[in-house]
């Protein structure tokens, strides 16, 4: 199948990777760390709220000092950098996927909510990273993927128009805003985006459940 675009942005957490399972679980790895009580109501919300807010929640009800946002979030992505390190796994198909864009000539990048360097230690180590030109992430320009501009800009440093970009990803926020740049958009199913999964399909250009019905239309 050849494909009518220039660039593919992809997604890292949930479109590449299958680690968004780590992410929901990085806040019982903090509250273990920091020997914080687990109760059952927060091993449920943990698959619907990010870890950051879960942890405020739970520090103000046990009346803890667990420090600044932004120290709770480096120690998060601490975690998760072990997790690309040692035991994250690709998403079946992608690296077949990879190699079919890269045959067709199209451009790759990887624009990733964590942090770059961290990203780069779980693509090459399951020797992916040389597929793309770069890893970006949300603290290299200041803008943040919540923000149409941040695609627009990326669009921009590939040497195209969004309007030639196809953006692979999983997570609603990330969907609305490159739409909004201009971008179209692939969705990736992803178990921990269920209760959202309505909402992403009207979203996306592309609804898949996994890279093997992309592969399938060769």
């Amino acid at each position: 199948m050849q494909y009518d675009f220039d660039v593919a942005i992809f997604d890292m957490d949930g479109t590449l990777l299958d680690t968004m399972r780590y992410w929901r679980y990085t806040s019982l790895e903090f509250l273990l760390a920091h020997q914080m009580p687990v109760r059952e109501e927060d091993l449920i919300r943990m698959h619907d709220v990010s870890s950051r807010k879960l942890l405020f929640d739970i520090a103000r009800r046990e009346n803890v000092d667990i420090g600044g946002r932004q120290e709770v979030i480096s120690e998060l992505e601490g975690y998760m950098n072990r997790h690309y390190l040692y035991d994250a796994h690709a998403k079946d198909g992608v690296p077949e996927f990879l190699q079919m864009l890269k045959d067709q000539g199209i451009r790759m990048c990887v624009a990733t909510g964590s942090p770059r360097e961290y990203a780069r230690n779980g693509l090459g180590r399951l020797k992916l990273l040389d597929f793309f030109e770069f890893v970006t992430d949300n603290y290299e320009s200041g803008v943040t993927k919540d923000q149409p501009e941040y695609f627009v800009r990326l669009a921009e440093r590939l040497g195209t128009t969004p309007q030639r970009c196809v953006v692979f990803e999983d997570a609603l926020y990330a969907m609305e805003s490159a739409k909004a740049a201009g971008c179209r958009v692939l969705a990736i199913e992803e178990d921990t985006a269920q209760r959202q999964r309505e909402k992403i399909r009207q979203t996306a250009d592309w609804y898949i459940r996994g890279y093997e019905d992309l592969l399938a239309e060769r």
